[in-house]
């Protein structure tokens, strides 16, 4: 199945801050304080490893980062779920345990990306949405956890669905699959509702949820309207 990860979010994050007035997060950031931004910035969190122990630049840089430990934790806790579901087969968690070795491969080599920061969030939002997708368990208990999906989006003018993720560790990021392709986009700030972007090739592609309405631009292509639904 083909695989694409859409760096750049870095850049149209900075350009939406001057645009929106710094809001951050799924909700509104109201009445917060400078100190306080800068406090949550610095704040530390400890991903599912133990940093004494990181092994390569990538696991450093969860380690440093606090939205990448909070995606870590994340998709371990899913993992967990998947793994401890009593209707695992042994089969299929030989592949789970397989995929998961692979995974952890790629996004260790983020060290050779240029943004290495957004690769890493990107193979974190692409693994969160595939276990959630793949293992019923993986949805079990949503109450404790920080993503939510996947969701189905059926958009004017396009023939096909798209599954869509939501991974609210703020700023949180989403995950589009369609097709055999998949794309993560990093949430950026907005006035209302909730915001993702990312660049591909010099193009802009976004996201606008509010409530279960959306607007979709995929690279390249005009904006469309969507609805965004349950799967039964």
């Amino acid at each position: 199945m083909m695989r694409k990860i859409f760096l750049g979010a870095a850049v149209l994050a900075l350009a939406a801050c001057s645009q929106d007035g710094g809001n951050s997060g799924q909700a509104d950031d109201v009445g917060q304080s400078g100190d306080e931004v800068a406090a949550t910035a610095q704040e530390t969190v400890k991903p599912s490893f133990d940093c004494a122990k990181a092994d390569g630049e990538v696991q450093q840089l969860v380690c440093k980062m606090p939205d990448l430990a909070r995606m870590d934790n994340e998709m371990t806790r899913l993992y967990a779920l998947a793994e401890a579901s009593e209707h695992m087969s042994a089969d299929k968690l030989a592949e789970l345990k397989a995929t998961q070795r692979g995974w952890i491969k790629g996004r260790d080599d983020c060290w050779k990306a240029d943004e290495k920061d957004h690769c890493v969030m990107e193979a974190y939002a692409m693994r969160i949405h595939d276990l959630r997708q793949g293992y019923a368990d993986a949805r079990a208990d949503d109450a404790k956890g920080a993503s939510t999906g996947p969701f189905a989006m059926t958009c004017k003018g396009l023939d096909y669905g798209i599954g869509v993720t939501f991974i609210q560790t703020e700023p949180g990021a989403a995950y589009l699959q369609w097709k055999g392709n998949g794309m993560a986009m990093a949430h950026v700030p907005s006035a209302s509702g909730a915001r993702y972007q990312t660049m591909t090739d010099g193009k802009i592609a976004s996201l606008f949820t509010k409530g279960d309405e959306a607007t979709l631009a995929l690279p390249g292509e005009p904006e469309r309207t969507c609805k965004i639904e349950d799967v039964g």
